[in-house]
């Protein structure tokens, strides 16, 4: 009975200190991984009609006009993204611009935050956004509508679709999407051809 409560100490120590040994190799490989790896991985950069690129995570960085502007998708993503050149005219100059939305697409969250990426970026320019939808509701946002649009304030309205493309209807801007992400990359189109960096 002795001997196996023995047996059974030093199984349980033999146990603790192959465990312990494990912990080890996994923090020292973890700390060589970090200082061989971590500290000379090289930041991707992208470069598309002399602009610089900088990856930041899942982001886009770039310095325009001295000023830092950020984006899900490079230019090259986005170029297919079929949009009007009297879009491109009412999107010179901007001071503000309002997107829109009804309360209930199917695809809410990527418009709320392609609404969102689109006002911290704009607003690092002096170019106000003010985002709401196209009924009452209840985030008391704006009802903004098609109706709402001018030409110095121009409305986009995301709308769900079977295409992807941004026209201009009756002195507002469409944006259609297929799905979520073509919300994001519709967002980024805009930026890009506000910026002036596509046509």
């Amino acid at each position: 009975m002795a001997q196996s409560t023995f047996k059974r100490k030093n199984n349980r120590e033999r146990i603790a200190k192959i465990m312990v040994f494990f912990m080890a190799f996994i923090m020292i490989g973890s700390v060589f991984g970090v200082i061989f790896f971590g500290y000379n991985q090289q930041e991707n950069k992208v470069k598309y009609n002399k602009v610089e690129f900088t990856q930041k995570e899942d982001l886009w960085s770039a310095r325009i006009n001295s000023k830092e502007a950020v984006f899900n998708y490079l230019p090259t993503d986005v170029e297919d993204i079929e949009i009007e050149d009297a879009v491109l005219g009412r999107l010179a100059s901007l001071v503000e611009i309002d997107p829109t939305s009804e309360i209930n697409n199917s695809f809410k969250e990527y418009i709320a935050l392609a609404q969102h990426q689109m006002t911290l970026t704009l607003n690092n320019f002096n170019i106000y956004v003010r985002s709401g939808f196209t009924a009452e509701n209840e985030f008391n946002m704006p009802i903004i509508t098609c109706k709402d649009s001018t030409s110095n304030v121009p409305v986009v309205y995301f709308i769900e679709s079977n295409q992807t493309k941004v026209y201009l209807e009756n002195n507002c801007i469409i944006a259609e999407g297929k799905d979520g992400f073509d919300f994001l990359r519709i967002k980024d189109r805009l930026l890009y051809s506000i910026f002036g960096i596509l046509e």
